[in-house]
């Protein structure tokens, strides 16, 4: 994650009460007939997660709930926040077709090409 928290507030003061936001970790795989994006994720829920594509672009934004935690917080390291992250990917796509599944704290996008750019294979015929 690319955000830092502070911990060990001076003198028993809070910790900054600003909303997080993360950018989370990433595996991009162009698999021919389409590109999949795999997302760490942890901490949302399946329906406080949005995916968007418009304009050749793909948008993540995911809310994280905030964790309540009993009694005084002497040393706070675990950040709670949103995550974002966008992904220009162009022209060539099929928006009615993006697919995103949400398991164990993983996102999982697929974004497929539009049946014109996809790679073929031309078969060779023998004379």
């Amino acid at each position: 994650m690319n955000q830092t928290v502070m911990s060990n507030p001076p003198n028993g003061a809070e910790a900054n009460q600003q909303p997080l936001t993360y950018q989370p970790h990433v595996d991009v795989c162009d698999a021919g007939g389409e590109v999949r994006i795999v997302a760490d994720i942890p901490g949302a829920k399946a329906d406080g997660i949005d995916v968007t594509f418009a304009d050749g672009v793909l948008s993540i934004h995911a809310a994280v709930p905030a964790r309540e935690l009993p009694g005084r917080v002497v040393c706070q390291e675990y950040g709670i926040g949103d995550y974002r992250r966008a992904f220009q990917l162009g022209d060539g796509f099929d928006a009615s077709l993006v697919e995103a599944d949400y398991k164990a704290g993983v996102l999982t996008v697929r974004v497929p090409r539009l049946a014109a750019v996809k790679p073929r294979k031309v078969e060779v015929r023998s004379m």
